[in-house]
This record gives C-alpha cells, structure tokens and sequence, in this order.
C-alpha cells in the first residue's frame, strides 16, 4: 500500500491477532480518536475472541447446548450477521467451525501454534472436542427482541475475520461520524476500509506466492477490501500435514480448490471478507456464476494455482483506476 497525503495522521497496534493501521485527516477542530479507535478494537477483542478464556463468546461456547443466553449488543450483532452469511451462502461460511479449527491445531494466536502455551490450551480443548454438524438450519437460535441466543448443538462458534471486518466497519463509522475524519485508512492484517474526499487511496494486491511482490495496484476513493490467502498462514500440527485456516463449512475440512487468494471489494469489510473466503470454496470453474447468484455488485480479484487472475467486471465500480 502506497500513501501520499497532507495533513494525514496514523497509529498502529496489535489486535485481534494481527497489525492494524488508522490513517486519517479530520475536517475543521482538531479531535484526538486514536484512543478511542484502539480502545475498540481491544473492547471487541476482549468480547469476541475464541482465544481469549473469559472472552463473552468463549463463555457462550462453552454454555450448555439449548440453553438461552443473554448476550451483549455487540456479540449478538456479530453472531447474528455470521448466521446471516452462512444462510446467504449456503452453509459455505459456516461459524460452527471453532471446535474444528482447534482439532486441526488452531485453538490459540497463531504465532503461538506449536508453543508450549498452544499445549495447555489443547488438553483443556480436546476433552470437550466436536466435529462441524453439516445439518446446522436449526443449530442456532437468535431472538432478537431479547437478544439471547441458543447453540442446539456442541460445536463452537468461531467469528474470526467477519467479526474482524465487523469491527473495522463499525470504527471507520465512528471515525466519520464522531471525529469527522473526511479521508481514512483502516487496515486491520488486510481486512481495510478506505474513503476519501479528493485523490483515492492507492491500495496493493500482493502476490499468493511471494508475499513481497505486488502484482496489481487499485486507486480507491470508498471501499472495503479484503483478502483471503490460502498459502500464508499454514501451520503443521501433530506431524501431520499442513493446514489453512479456511474451513469448508459443509465439510469442515480446510478448503482445497485452484483458487489460493481471493480480494473481494463491496461497501462493507464484514462482507467482502465473507465472500473472500468462499471465493476460496467455490473454485475458478464455478466462480462467475456462483458470485453473480450469491454476490452479484462485488468486486473480485482471484488468482489461481497456476498464477492466472481472474477479475469481474463490479471491481471498476470500486476502483478508479487497476495497474498491473
């Protein structure tokens, strides 16, 4: 990503497991957000993390199945947009992947997989381990008048780069709306929202296979951009073979098609990271019909095994300008 703007303020910090970047220029009285906007993002982290032991959604995940849960504004309003998705999409995006994830290895920080800090957390896990149910219609009940939730089955909910959009999408509003920000950057480990009142973002699509090179450039004014990667954060565990973290969510198993990186532009982060990780499922051969059926006015950009990109026509909706 390339910037080159006046009178532009950043801050960077660790959250939700990754690097996250704010670039913002306010209009008229000077206002001081970078507080509150990593106050946030360590508020939603702490409530919705499944790494997190006394996090709001680890409590709820390990509530007994078919008892109503009162849940907070916040969680219920991620848990009730991922169920939304996995209706939207089939079942493809699936929330009931928490308890899979940690059987394939994944139950901590991913820099802390093969640690001994990864081993405390697996033996607690394993004794309560299940398997994804496929038949998930009924698996969650939502209502939302009390805002209680109900797991009728023992998977675990895991809401990881959604709720991580979720959260990019609800402080680019706070930055807009409550400290007048007139041209921003929110980049949370490539889940990135951009708006801007003059010349557009410059955003980069780096390469599936080499992470330092950059093969496309977008010129961005208002969008939301996310990218899923099948090659990047692979881990071994067990001596077992390497894993992804893009689970199939009928079949619970790590996505294996010709496409390895999908970027997905739409209006909303929490979107486009949904679709970006489905692009993942679906493949190449059945990709064009699949988003005009489920996601017709986004824009995508996916490359395959074999290097070749396959870009829609919706991406130009959202992009000024594409260099390759």
């Amino acid at each position: 990503m390339m910037v080159n703007l006046n009178r532009l303020q950043g801050i960077e910090f660790k959250a939700m497991g990754t690097d996250v970047v704010v670039m913002g220029r306010e209009d008229g009285i000077q206002t001081y957000w970078g507080v509150p906007v990593i106050q946030w993002f360590e508020a939603i982290e702490h409530i919705a993390s499944r790494f997190q032991s006394d996090s709001e959604l680890s409590k709820f995940n390990i509530a007994p199945t078919n008892k109503q849960v009162k849940l907070s504004y916040h969680l219920y309003s991620m848990i009730r947009s991922a169920w939304t998705w996995s209706m939207k999409t089939d079942g493809l995006f699936q929330p009931f992947i928490g308890s899979e994830l940690s059987r394939l290895g994944y139950n901590c920080s991913f820099e802390k997989i093969g640690t001994p800090d990864q081993e405390e957390v697996q033996v607690a896990e394993r004794r309560d381990g299940h398997t994804v149910n496929s038949e998930y219609s009924q698996a969650l009940i939502l209502e939302d008048h009390s805002r209680t939730a109900i797991r009728s089955i023992p998977s675990q909910l895991d809401l990881g780069g959604m709720g991580k959009g979720w959260s990019v999408d609800c402080a680019a509003s706070m930055l807009r709306n409550s400290f007048h920000v007139s041209k921003g950057l929110i980049d949370a480990g490539g889940d990135i929202k951009v708006w801007s009142d003059d010349e557009p973002w410059v955003l980069g699509v780096q390469s599936p296979f080499h992470e330092e090179d950059e093969w496309l450039q977008l010129y961005v004014k208002k969008a939301a951009v996310a990218t899923s990667n099948i090659l990047y954060r692979r881990w071994e565990y067990q001596g077992k073979t390497s894993h992804h973290h893009i689970l199939n969510g009928k079949s619970g198993k790590p996505a294996e098609t010709d496409i390895v990186q999908a970027t997905v532009l739409a209006t909303s982060v929490e979107e486009a990271e949904v679709a970006a990780k489905v692009i993942c499922m679906v493949g190449s051969e059945m990709l064009s019909d699949w988003m005009r059926t489920h996601f017709p006015h986004l824009g995508y950009i996916a490359i395959t095994q074999s290097g070749s990109i396959k870009i829609n026509r919706n991406v130009y909706e959202f992009a000024e300008r594409v260099i390759t």
